[in-house]
């Protein structure tokens, strides 16, 4: 016989991780059932919620059953909250008048009244299981004699977008002050994008607003001593007629303007006032506007070295030309060479003849930019005498880097769309943004659909591959990218195009008037800058280009900042 043996360890871990394995299922198990509760309690609560609100509706005389604010009036909320068991629930009470089919709708009602009875939606809106959810209860109401026309007429709200396709679930906000009771109602467009609310009081003070969720807005205006023809303005509600306006709203859309200074030649330099630019010396020194061989008369270096500050530009685009001055004792020798980031020298398969050095000037625009996005000089000086020194008095490495992000510049953007005019007949525009790009030159803005212009008083947009007005179609994104420079007061920026629309670069515009003169080639994105011009009306466009068509345009008007396209 085998004595009875104790449990191991394994035999203590298997036997818990099974315990704790049961344990996880059974309170899953529990936390599933509590939730499922607490979800069926909350939705009959929410149920009871709205039935005990619709019988109490139907409680109350025809006549009384309306809300506060709406159409029909009455004193029931349009919005209530109650809390049961810990839950929060919010009722929202809709009612209005509905046009029975039974004998006919619209203008086509037999008996010419469209308020047969009316009609109770309440919605419960509470949260279960983390989640938001609501309960809908909807109840007709007749009146128990014939039905009337509640001493009013029909507002008729159509929401389109902008094909004008009609849009349901729009927001509609209707108000009016001047009713008593005042209005104040909000409902949602149908499947048809229509709010139609028979029984409205007769008045001329109907303000809408119409809206919903990412898109933007429409409303009626009022008139002002500013906006003296709001279009549209307040809609009037005759009796026993329909008073039908259309609202058309859509997606927003995102325009980026982007601000940079132009394309810019710059220059390292070093007159050698001291060693601040350099970052490397051997057996040479650089005081007094020379760079030299150190150790003095009579006991100089025999040979010796240095090396500048590394140049490595942003938005680098050529390498330009490297330089030197120097001086070259007879028994001396001293040239310059050009090295990458790290000091290495270029070799010169990219460089031809960098490994002997130079001694004056040495184009560098075949260097790729990619490759070798930073460079720096290399000095090589020697003597066979101690007595004699070479120096190099000045050096220079030159480049051509932009466009730089140009930052906080203010500018303003004006709709087309009008919501009125002045006394004087002025339009007054419906969207003008004042805004000014970021510190990283970027301004990113929401906007709906439109045709947008554009100005920048502090500037001249010297280039741009589209120029204004900018044009935004719905749920659209654009990046609008400006070259600006020094603003003169009139300046003209002629874009070129072929007759498919692609912009043409190394076009010769030429823009001309009596006493004035000027061609510019066009850049990469077909723009051509006149800056400092007179303001006239009789500027004259030409433009050339081989295997072109040359085209002539006369009468052109410039006045402040002007853009003209021109095309072949």
């Amino acid at each position: 016989m085998h004595a009875p043996r104790g449990m191991s360890l394994i035999d203590v871990v298997i036997g818990t991780a099974l315990v704790l394995i049961i344990f996880l299922a059974l309170f899953g198990i529990l936390r599933a059932s509590i939730l499922l509760s607490a979800y069926v309690k909350s939705e009959a609560t929410a149920t009871s919620i709205a039935n005990n609100q619709v019988e109490y509706i139907r409680s109350l005389p025809y006549d009384s059953v309306g809300t506060l604010g709406g159409i029909p009036a009455g004193l029931i909320a349009q919005n209530a909250t109650t809390t049961e068991d810990g839950v929060g629930y919010n009722v929202r009470t809709f009612i209005d008048y509905y046009d029975s089919p039974s004998d006919g709708t619209g203008a086509g009602d037999t008996n010419g009244i469209t308020t047969d009875y009316k009609r109770i939606k309440v919605t419960v809106f509470y949260t279960a299981g983390g989640k938001p959810r609501q309960f809908i209860l909807v109840s007709n109401y007749a009146p128990l004699g014939i039905e009337t026309t509640a001493g009013g007429g029909t507002l008729q709200i159509n929401v389109v977008n902008a094909a004008g396709t009609p849009l349901a679930g729009a927001s509609v906000t209707i108000t009016n002050a001047s009713t008593a009771p005042t209005v104040n109602l909000t409902t949602f467009s149908d499947s048809t994008g229509t709010v139609y609310l028979p029984g409205a009081a007769t008045s001329t003070q109907y303000a809408v607003s119409v809206t919903k969720t990412g898109y933007s807005t429409a409303q009626t205006y009022v008139r002002d001593s500013n906006n003296q023809n709001p279009t549209p303005g307040y809609l009037t509600v005759v009796k026993n007629q329909t008073t039908s306006s259309t609202f058309a709203i859509d997606a927003l859309g995102s325009m980026n303007v982007m601000t940079f200074s132009p394309i810019a030649t710059s220059t390292f330099s070093d007159s050698f006032a001291n060693a601040s630019k350099l970052t490397s010396l051997t057996s040479t020194v650089a005081s007094g506007g020379a760079l030299s061989l150190s150790g003095g008369v009579g006991n100089y270096a025999a040979s010796g070295s240095a090396i500048s500050t590394t140049s490595a530009p942003a938005y680098l685009i050529m390498w330009g030309v490297a330089s030197s001055t120097q001086s070259v004792p007879a028994g001396t020798t001293v040239s310059f060479h050009i090295v990458d980031g790290t000091g290495t020298l270029l070799p010169d398969s990219v460089l031809a003849g960098n490994a002997a050095g130079f001694i004056s000037t040495v184009n560098l625009y075949g260097i790729s930019t990619t490759t070798y996005p930073a460079l720096a000089l290399s000095a090589s000086l020697s003597t066979t005498a101690t007595s004699t020194t070479p120096s190099i008095t000045n050096w220079g490495l030159s480049y051509q880097s932009g466009p730089t992000p140009l930052p906080n510049v203010s500018f303003t953007l004006t709709g087309k769309k009008t919501i009125g005019s002045t006394g004087g007949g002025a339009p007054i525009y419906k969207t003008t943004v004042n805004a000014t790009t970021s510190a990283t030159g970027t301004n990113l803005l929401t906007l709906e659909w439109d045709l947008y212009s554009l100005s920048v008083p502090s500037y001249d947009i010297i280039d741009a591959c589209t120029v204004p007005p900018y044009a935004l179609a719905p749920a659209a994104a654009v990046n609008e990218s400006l070259i600006l420079s020094t603003h003169s007061t009139n300046a003209l920026l002629v874009s070129v195009a072929d007759s498919l629309g692609d912009v043409v670069s190394g076009v010769s515009v030429t823009l001309s008037r009596p006493g004035y003169s000027k061609v510019v080639t066009s850049s990469a994105c077909g723009a051509a800058y006149f800056g400092s011009l007179s303001a006239a009306s009789d500027y004259s466009i030409t433009i050339t280009k081989s295997g072109y068509t040359t085209n002539t345009v006369s009468g052109v008007s410039v006045t402040g900042q002007t853009f003209y396209a021109d095309s072949f």
